[in-house]
Formats: C-alpha cells, sequence, structure tokens
C-alpha cells in the first residue's frame, strides 16, 4: 500500500497534473490557502489542489508575492502533513518505528542509521545529543539532499554531524531537508508555467487570496518600507566612507559597512529579521541597481586609490553581501543565495576601521549606526 501523498512533485503526483481542474481541487486550494491541512484526501484532487496554488501565484510572476506565500503555504503543508501521520504511527511513544519516515518521504534519498551502517561510539551520542538540544540522531542523507535547506539557511554545515558520506539528522531536521526540497521544486515549476497557457478566472481569485495572504503575513516592520535615502541624516561613520578612504580601511567600509547600511536604509529600516531577503521587501530592482549601488560605486571611486581599480572582484563580493550570491547580474529571483548581510554594530566598527569612527553628539544614544540613521530620518514620523 502506498503512504499518503506528501511530495505533490512525486514521480505519482506528477500524473495528475493538467490546465484544467475541477471544482474540487479548486476547493482544496482553497482550503490550503486557509491553513488546513486535511488526510483522507483522493490523491488526485490533493495533488491538483497544491498545483493550482503554484499556477496561481505564477500568474503574478515566480519572484512575486504571491509566489513566495504560495511556496510557504506549500512547505507548510508538507511539513504538518509529515508530523500528522507520524503522530498517528506512535511518534513521541516507544512503539514509534523510524522507518516511518523513511516510507513518507517519496523522491528522497534517507536512511535511518541503522540502515546506513552508521554506529555511534556511546561519547559521539553524549556530544551529540547535548549538540541538537537532547534530540537523537535518527537519520542519515547524502550532502546533496540537503543542499536546498542549506541554500535557505534552514541548516547550516556547522550544524551537522558528517560521516561516510552521510549527514546524520533529527527527524526534525530530516523533515525541514524534505519540506525545503519541496518547496525549491516550487520554484522551478512556476517558472515553468506558460501564463499564455493558463486561461481560468478562478485562478485570477486564487492569486489575489495568495496577495492577501502575503500581505496579511508579513511582519509589521515589513509593511513600512524604507524611503528614499536622505544623506544628511547619516551617522558620521558613513559620512566618511562617502568621503573616500584609504586603502587600508577601503574592503571593510565600503563592501562590509557602506553596502549593508544603504542597502538596509533604503529598503528594510525596521529590524528585517532573521534571514531576511532584498525580495521580501521590494518589487523592482532598480531599488538596488538606480539607488544603492552607484552611491556605493562613487564611494568607492573616492577611494585613495578607488576600490575597483586593482579589485575590480569586490563588486561581486558587493553583490554577495546583498544577498544575490556571486553574481555580476542582479535578478531579484536570486535573493536570498547569499547571507543579506546587516550592518555591524558600533563596537565593530570601531574595532576594524577606528578611522571611521569620530562620534557626535547624536552617536552616544545608540549601538548602530542604521539605529542612528532611522531615529533622525523617522524621527517626525514618529512623533
Amino acid at each position: 500500500m502506498l503512504p499518503p501523498l506528501v511530495n505533490p512533485f512525486s514521480k505519482r503526483a506528477q500524473r495528475y497534473f493538467k490546465l484544467e481542474f475541477g471544482e474540487e481541487a479548486f476547493a482544496e486550494a482553497k482550503r490550503k490557502l486557509a491553513g488546513e491541512v486535511k488526510l483522507g484526501l483522493s490523491p488526485e484532487v490533493d495533488a491538483q489542489s497544491f498545483y493550482l496554488l503554484l499556477m496561481s501565484a505564477s500568474l503574478r510572476g515566480y519572484a512575486s508575492k504571491e509566489a513566495r506565500a504560495a511556496k510557504e503555504i506549500v512547505r507548510k503543508h508538507v511539513s504538518s502533513r509529515i508530523w500528522t501521520l507520524l503522530q498517528q504511527q506512535g511518534w513521541g511513544t516507544s512503539s514509534f518505528n523510524p522507518e516511518s519516515l523513511v516510507y513518507l518521504l517519496e523522491d528522497f534519498e534517507l536512511l535511518t542509521i541503522a540502515q546506513a551502517g552508521v554506529k555511534l561510539e556511546e561519547s559521539d551520542t553524549r556530544h551529540l545529543l547535548a549538540a541538537h538540544k537532547g534530540e537523537p540522531l535518527l537519520y542519515a542523507a547524502p550532502w546533496h539532499e540537503l543542499l536546498p535547506a542549506l541554500r535557505s539557511r534552514r541548516l547550516s554545515l556547522t550544524q551537522l554531524y558528517l560521516t561516510r558520506g552521510y549527514a546524520l539528522l533529527t527527524i526534525k531536521q530530516a523533515i525541514e531537508c524534505y519540506a525545503e526540497s519541496i518547496a525549491e521544486r516550487c520554484d522551478d515549476f512556476m517558472r515553468s508555467v506558460d501564463g499564455e497557457e493558463v486561461q481560468d478566472e478562478r485562478l485570477e481569485e486564487i492569486a489575489d487570496a495568495l496577495a492577501r495572504v502575503a500581505l496579511s503575513s508579513m511582519p509589521a516592520f515589513s509593511k513600512r518600507a524604507g524611503k528614499a535615502l536622505k544623506e544628511e541624516h547619516f551617522p558620521p561613520c558613513i559620512r566618511a566612507t562617502l568621503a573616500g578612504v584609504g586603502s587600508g580601511s577601503r574592503n571593510y567600509a565600503i563592501t562590509v559597512l557602506l553596502t549593508s547600511f544603504l542597502s538596509y536604509a533604503r529598503i528594510a529600516p525596521f529590524n528585517a529579521g532573521e534571514n531576511a531577503r532584498i525580495a521580501d521587501f521590494i518589487d523592482d530592482i532598480s531599488v538596488v541597481t538606480e539607488e544603492v549601488l552607484p552611491v556605493i560605486y562613487a564611494a568607492a571611486e573616492r577611494c585613495s586609490p578607488p576600490l575597483f581599480e586593482d579589485q575590480p572582484l569586490e563588486k561581486l563580493n558587493i553583490n554577495y553581501h546583498l544577498g544575490f550570491g556571486l553574481t555580476e547580474e542582479l535578478r531579484l529571483e536570486d535573493s536570498g543565495k547569499s547571507p543579506w548581510y546587516f550592518v555591524p554594530n558600533c563596537e565593530k566598527i570601531r574595532r576594524e576601521a577606528p578611522s571611521l569612527c569620530s562620534p557626535d553628539k547624536h552617536c552616544k544614544e545608540v549601538k548602530n549606526p542604521l539605529v542612528y540613521y532611522t531615529r533622525r530620518r523617522y524621527a517626525r514620523e514618529e512623533k
């Protein structure tokens, strides 16, 4: 007997994909939008409802807020469904068989530690339990299955125990890796949808609903997007960097400090949160290419000697610090390929580039250049 459907891109699910869907599939798509996790559906309706969400989102563009909302809905549904099924099979009790998870995850290379032939010494077991907050390492997966979770930064290599070509995982980590691999396939699916072939008013209704979900799920700070930069409110360290710095501080001042400061000040000045991406806050890459980067490049040109004359690859490094990875061409859909580096605190600036730090009367009230700027830039609005 086949396990319940958890992967809408599994081989058995893909045979249910088509461009015309019945009312039952649309009704189930709306239930998923509302956050309902329902088991016992026919695999056909279940798979089609996932496709409807993604097809609707793709009408607004595969890098749109609707696309991000649809992908997150799919990821959460997959995780919730797996946990529900495992609870039905005794998870959390002594009768639970770890192989149950291996059986559920279609098209994913996962083994129990016993199946992989991995044996841990008692000292290793104690150490690993402590490192994973008491959760035992039950599973082994080849490193390539972890790539989506590593790219999205839901896992980091420093969290993992690697042996014999496998990464050892807790049950939570295994499910996160699986859900993230499916979320990544959502991107591929939405890119492949041909909008001209999709002609159904009901898809537009779902797209509108996804837009509302995206808006309601955005943290309060992200609704207060940044406004045009006002240089008169910049802190002294940023003004000093804009004026040009010497060779000893060029890389840190331009690539680390100025890049992070200008991007957050313009795009997400209010507590962007962990794992923030530029694409979470803007829909037009010109904000970066026409408002942020020209200011950075002009400051780099004022350095002595000009930064890019002898270090042209620093332009790639700037893009990396903005979260787009090592690339020459910035595309919004690539946001998140590397971390979007946050603005360093004043203490770190004093340590790394002391020549930039000449505090004024406002500096004593803050510990980060971005806070200095937001307090002065938005002071009237706060009042």
